[in-house]
């Protein structure tokens, strides 16, 4: 099994969006699978005692927060729509956690489509048929049923639980061989040390055939 790449995200942020569009290519490039972890950020700031200074200070970032992302997007040549209003994210986040138990070769897809509909569309996702729109009948189907799914809502709260004890206090927080990356503008630092682990793999085969051809000739 190749060994995962974990992002905690919400829907509602743009830099869990941007960061979506980055990962999957890098986590390809490096033979490793990115496993989509949507978590209840409220909760994990509750959890913490830091619920209501965060609310106070999302409040008062939240403009520059969307118009700074929109700036990037624009930098990359990627579609960015801030919101008006934030997206009710409910049942995303629950089919989210259904697909990744259900039909995991198809969680990045939701999820990328999800945002799609949010920053590129600027369509509602909070019922089920606006949600599944445009997806394959198999997908869609999942979608449907994660409302009523009780092990997608426990998965949710695991996906919070983990992000509590992994310190987690923004998103999206990328976790990788247990180290924590907050923000999709650290993407370049979780390259780095992947192509650093790369190249100790690729030196220790060396060594090892080095190793292995000197022991065969004497």
């Amino acid at each position: 099994m190749k060994p995962y790449i974990d992002i905690f995200f919400e829907f509602s942020s743009p830099y869990s969006y941007l960061a979506a569009l980055e990962l999957p290519s890098l986590a390809a490039r490096y033979g490793r699978t990115v496993r989509w972890r949507p978590v209840e950020l409220g909760k994990v700031w509750e959890a913490q005692g830091v619920l209501e200074p965060y609310l106070a200070v999302r409040k008062l970032k939240a403009p520059y927060i969307l118009r700074d992302a929109a700036k990037v997007a624009a930098a990359r040549g990627l579609p960015l729509i801030p919101w008006r209003s934030r997206p009710e994210v409910t049942l995303a986040r629950l089919a989210v956690h259904r697909v990744n138990r259900c039909l995991p070769g198809s969680a990045e897809l939701l999820a990328r489509s999800t945002w799609e509909k949010i920053f590129v569309q600027g369509v509602e996702i909070g019922i089920a048929e606006d949600l599944a729109r445009g997806l394959e009948p198999q997908l869609a189907a999942h979608i449907f049923a994660a409302s009523r799914d009780e092990r997608a809502a426990a998965d949710l709260k695991a996906a919070n639980e983990e992000a509590i004890s992994l310190s987690c206090f923004g998103v999206p927080w990328i976790l990788a061989d247990g180290e924590c990356y907050w923000g999709q503008d650290r993407i370049f630092l979780l390259e780095q040390q992947l192509a650093r682990q790369a190249r100790v793999r690729v030196e220790n085969i060396y060594r090892a055939s080095l190793l292995g051809a000197a022991a065969h000739v004497a």
